[in-house]
């Protein structure tokens, strides 16, 4: 077993605050803005044309691609640790392990009520197979309180809707489900969110597998600052702030943070 607090202090610094939803930042993906809306422009053209999309989007730590901050990008986006490095599956477990302990509770209300199943977007890349070794699953079973809800239920769909998700399109083909999940309330965990194309799909195609709800839980929300004024000053103020696991992006309400072992 390990400690989430003792793996995921020392890096605090790479991790970013997330806003709650209000006036210039995104209801669904808390990313600026970019007028007098409640949806960004992505989140429009990603929850548009599907059978029904999630509206609960809870990152963990926004992220950058280049510059200040890209830290957490690197670590989430690579492939294999290089010697020496920080290990990537049990840093992210330990993050996940940590901020789901001390936001549970939220999540719960967003769902409606209890989780009855977890489970994580699998890889749809064309230009490689998919990844039998994806980090996410395993991540996810090394948090206990979600690896007892784990069934790894989607699988790669259609290579056309595979195409499009790449174009940033949704599709809600791009994902099977194995078999029904007919009532569940469904967490949905991901490593990165960028458009919302991926994590909207897998929502819509587990809606139509039976899902009651689906809330999605994403440990990193990668921004672009020049997007728009509203993202570039939700960036500087996250960068301004020391990250605490103990502030909640759904209500802005601090929680209790707790020692949280994983493993």
């Amino acid at each position: 077993m390990g400690d989430a607090r003792a793996v995921t202090e020392p890096y605090l610094q790479i991790l970013r605050e997330v806003p709650p939803a209000g006036p210039g930042v995104c209801r669904i993906c808390h990313t600026g803005t970019d007028g007098p809306f409640e949806l960004c422009a992505t989140c429009r053209i990603t929850t548009q044309g599907l059978h029904r999309h999630t509206e609960h989007v809870v990152p963990v730590s926004l992220c950058v691609r280049d510059g200040d901050g890209a830290q957490l990008h690197a670590i989430v986006t690579r492939r294999r640790d290089p010697p020496g490095s920080l290990r990537r599956v049990p840093f992210l477990a330990a993050t996940l392990a940590r901020f789901h302990q001390a936001h549970a509770a939220c999540l719960t209300r967003l769902a409606g009520g209890p989780f009855t199943m977890v489970t994580t977007l699998p890889g749809t890349s064309l230009d490689r197979p998919v990844e039998v070794f994806a980090p996410m699953p395993r991540v996810v079973d090394l948090v206990g309180d979600l690896r007892r809800l784990h069934r790894p239920v989607l699988l790669p769909g259609s290579a056309a809707a595979a195409e499009n998700l790449a174009r940033r399109r949704p599709d809600e083909r791009a994902f099977q489900v194995m078999g029904r999940v007919d009532g569940a309330r469904v967490l949905l965990v991901d490593d990165l969110f960028v458009s919302g194309a991926h994590v909207q799909s897998a929502a819509s195609a587990l809606h139509l597998a039976g899902a009651r709800s689906v809330v999605a839980l994403v440990i990193a929300r990668l921004v672009f600052p020049r997007a728009n004024g509203n993202t570039a000053r939700i960036w500087e103020r996250a960068s301004a702030e020391r990250f605490s696991f103990d502030r909640c992006c759904c209500s802005g309400a601090p929680t209790v943070d707790r020692a949280t072992d994983f493993g």
